[in-house]
C-alpha cells in the first residue's frame, strides 16, 4: 500500500514494525477476512536479496542500510568501550540478520517467565504448542520429532547441508574433553549440556526468515496493507489514554497518521530496543527522564527501557598456517574469492542449488555446559537459576580480530588479503545476570536512542566467560583438533591468569545479538512490568507489545524461536478478545 492511501482508512489493528513478530501478527490477524490491519516498516522489501537469503551473507549486512546499526554508550565495565548491536531494518526484521540457529532454551526459562507474570499460561508447558505451531521441522538430527517439534507450520527448521570437516573434528574434541553428544537442544526431556549440530531456521539450506515464512504468503489479503519505508514516531493516545492511531514519517520525510477504528489497537513489535523507544517518545515511560527529554508525560511506567539483556561473547582463535590439513579448509578460504572483496562462484553455484559452504552461518556447531563445573549433568535443570551458563558456537575459521562483531563487520570482506586458515571457539554467557538500559537521547523520535548495554556489570558474567575461555581451551588441547591449529591467536598462549583472561573479557567481549527485556511481562504489583499477562502496556488502552521486549529473563538459547512463540501467543489472545467463544485447543496444532 502506498503511505497517502492508508490514512483515509481506520484498521483493527496496526502492527508498529515488520519484524520477526510482526510479520507473525499480519499473518494470523487476517485470517479473519473481517479484520483489517496495517503494517509498517521502517526498512524495505529487501528479504529476498541474495545477502540476505545466504546465512554468510550476514557479514555485508553488518552497518549496511539493511541494519538499524546501533552502537552502545561507552561503559566503564568494558574499559570505555561501546559495543556494536546489528538489528535488521527490513521486512522480517532481525530474523534477515541473525545466524539463523535455532535453539529454544531451555523448560525451565520458560517456566520463570510465568512465575514472573504469575500466569501458567506463559510456562514450558504451555509455550511448547506456540513452538510447535510455528514450526516444520525437517531436521533428521531430532531424537524428540513429535513431543518437542511442529510439523506445517510456516517456519522451516532444518539442517544445515553442509558440514566443514573441521566442525566435525570439534564435536569429537569435545567428547574426547568430556562433555557428551547431544542431538538434539530443544528436546526439554534432556539436559541442555552437551555438543552437537544445531538446528537452523533454513529451507533448502536458504535463510527461512519470518517474512518469507508468515508474510509473502498472504500479502494477497484484502484485509491487510503493508507500508515499507515508514518509520513510527508515536503512538496517538487520546485524554483517556486510549490508541487512536499511529503517526508516522514516510519515504519522502512526509508526517502521516494511521487511524485505529473504534476499539481498535496498537501493536507495538519493533523489538526491545525500538518498541520502548517509540513507548517513551509517545510519552510512556519514566516520568523523570521523559522530563528531562522535554516528553509530555502521558504515563508514568519505570520499567520502559530498563531490564535489557543481551548474550556477551568472547572467543578463542587459533591460526592453522603450515598445517597440511587445514590448508584451504576454512570457511572463509572456501565463500571468499582469493584476494578480492567477491563471493566464490564455486561457493556461489552450490549455494544457488542449496548446498556447500553458502549454506552455513559458520557457527552451527556447538554446545552448552556449565562453567564452574567439571562433570556435566544429563537431566534437565529443575530451576532457572541452576542452568548452563555457556553456549560455545565453533566457527571453522580464524577470526580477524578478538572482537568478533564489529570488526568483523568492517574488515571480512573489505580485506585485500588471502585470510589464513584456523579455528575459532566463540563462548557466550548464555543466562547473563548484567542488565543495561534503553533511554532517549531527545524528544525527537528520529533520533537514535541511548543504549546502555549494561555488558559484564555483574561479576557473575565474567566469571562464567573465563570460566568459559579455560573450557573451550581445553577441547583445543584434545587430539581430533590437533591437525586444524598451529598456535593460538587471540586471547594467545601467554594469557592464562584469571586477572589476565578477565582483562582480555573486558577489552574484547562483544554481543551474540539477543537484546530482550526491556518491556517486561510481570505482575500487577511488580512496578517495573510494562504489560500485563496479555502483553496490555500498563495503564494505556488498545496498546499491547508482542515482541522480544517482553521477555522478562533472556533464554539461554537464540531468540528468533522464543519471538515467534510469543507472537504466535499473542495473536491467540488477540484473537480470542475478538472472538471470546474461540477457544484454542493446543492438541489441534500439527506435530511431526
Amino acid at each position: 500500500a502506498r503511505a497517502a492511501d492508508v490514512e483515509g482508512v481506520e484498521y483493527d489493528y496496526i502492527v508498529v514494525g515488520g519484524g520477526t513478530a510482526g510479520c507473525v501478527l499480519a499473518n494470523r490477524l487476517t485470517e479473519q477476512p473481517e479484520t483489517r490491519v496495517l503494517m509498517l516498516e521502517a526498512g524495505t522489501r529487501a528479504h529476498k536479496r541474495l545477502i540476505v537469503k545466504s546465512p554468510v551473507g550476514l557479514m555485508k549486512i553488518f552497518k549496511s542500510a539493511l541494519d538499524w546499526n546501533f552502537q552502545t554508550a561507552p561503559s566503564q565495565a568494558l574499559k570505555g568501550r561501546e559495543v556494536y548491536i546489528c538489528r535488521g531494518k527490513m521486512l522480517g526484521g532481525s530474523s534477515c540478520a541473525n545466524v539463523v540457529l535455532y535453539n529454544r532454551g531451555s523448560a525451565a526459562d520458560y517456566d520463570a517467565w510465568a512465575a514472573e507474570c504469575g500466569d501458567p499460561t506463559w510456562n514450558a508447558e504451555n509455550m511448547l504448542p506456540y513452538f510447535k505451531k510455528a514450526e516444520n521441522c525437517v531436521s533428521k538430527e531430532n531424537t524428540g520429532v513429535g513431543k518437542w517439534h511442529g510439523a506445517g507450520g510456516p517456519q522451516t527448521v532444518s539442517d544445515v547441508p553442509y558440514q566443514n570437516k573441521m566442525s566435525k573434528a570439534f564435536l569429537e574434541a569435545a567428547v574426547q574433553a568430556g562433555g557428551r553428544a547431544n542431538k538434539d537442544f530443544n528436546d526439554w526431556s534432556q539436559s541442555q549440556t552437551g555438543f552437537g549440530r544445531y538446528q537452523v531456521m533454513e529451507k533448502g539450506g536458504k535463510r527461512s526468515d519470518a517474512a518469507s515464512s508468515y508474510l509473502d504468503p498472504v500479502l494477497g489479503r484484502p484485509n491487510l496493507d503493508v507500508v515499507t519505508s515508514a518509520q513510527a514516531t508515536g503512538v496517538v493516545l487520546d485524554s483517556s489514554k486510549r490508541a487512536t492511531g499511529v503517526r508516522f514519517v514516510d519515504a519522502d520525510g512526509v508526517e502521516r497518521t494511521a487511524k485505529l477504528a473504534s476499539n481498535g489497537e496498537a501493536l507495538l513489535t519493533l523489538g526491545a530496543i525500538g518498541s520502548p523507544h517509540l513507548l517513551m517518545t509517545s510519552g510512556v515511560g519514566p516520568k523523570e527522564h521523559l522530563e528531562e527529554r522535554g516528553v509530555k508525560v502521558v504515563q508514568d511506567l519505570p520499567g520502559v527501557g530498563a531490564n535489557l539483556q543481551d548474550h556477551p561473547a568472547v572467543l578463542v582463535s587459533c591460526t592453522a598456517e603450515g598445517m597440511p590439513e587445514a590448508k584451504g579448509q576454512s570457511q572463509s578460504s572456501r565463500v571468499k574469492l582469493g584476494t578480492s572483496e567477491k563471493i566464490n562462484p564455486i561457493a556461489l553455484a552450490q549455494f544457488l542449488m542449496g548446498k556447500g559452504p553458502l549454506t552455513s552461518p559458520g557457527c552451527d556447531h556447538g554446545g552448552f555446559v556449565y562453567s564452574s563445573l567439571e562433570e556435566q549433568p544429563a537431566t534437565p535443570a529443575k530451576s532457572a537459576d541452576d542452568q548452563p551458563d555457556i553456549q560455545y558456537r565453533f566457527l571453522a575459521s580464524k577470526t580477524i580480530s578478538p572482537d568478533g562483531m564489529s570488526t568483523i563487520a568492517d574488515k571480512f570482506f573489505q580485506s585485500k588479503s588471502k585470510l589464513a586458515d584456523g579455528i575459532t571457539i566463540q563462548t557466550i554467557a548464555a543466562r547473563p545476570h548484567s542488565r543495561g538500559q534503553v533511554r532517549l537521547a531527545s524528544a525527537n523520535p528520529l533520533d537514535k536512542p541511548i543504549i546502555e548495554g549494561g555488558y559484564l556489570e555483574d561479576p557473575r558474567d565474567v566469571r562464567s566467560l573465563v570460566n568459559g575461555l579455560k573450557k573451550a581451551r581445553e577441547i583445543l588441547k584434545q587430539p581430533a583438533l590437533a591437525p586444524f591449529q598451529r598456535e593460538e591467536e587471540y586471547p594467545g598462549a601467554d594469557t592464562t591468569s584469571d586477572d589476565e583472561l578477565e582483562d582480555y573479557v573486558r577489552t574484547t567481549v562483544h554481543t551474540a545479538n539477543a537484546v530482550v527485556g526491556t518491556c517486561k511481562l510481570g505482575k500487577k504489583s511488580d512496578e517495573m512490568a510494562v504489560v500485563d499477562n496479555e502483553l496490555k502496556v500498563v495503564g494505556l488502552e488498545g496498546v499491547r507489545v508482542c515482541d522480544s521486549s517482553v521477555m522478562p529473563k533472556l533464554p539461554g538459547g537464540q531468540t528468533a524461536p522464543s519471538t515467534l512463540a510469543i507472537a504466535e501467543k499473542a495473536a491467540d489472545i488477540i484473537q480470542r478478545s475478538m472472538s471470546p467463544s474461540r477457544v484454542t485447543d493446543p492438541s489441534s496444532f500439527q506435530t511431526a
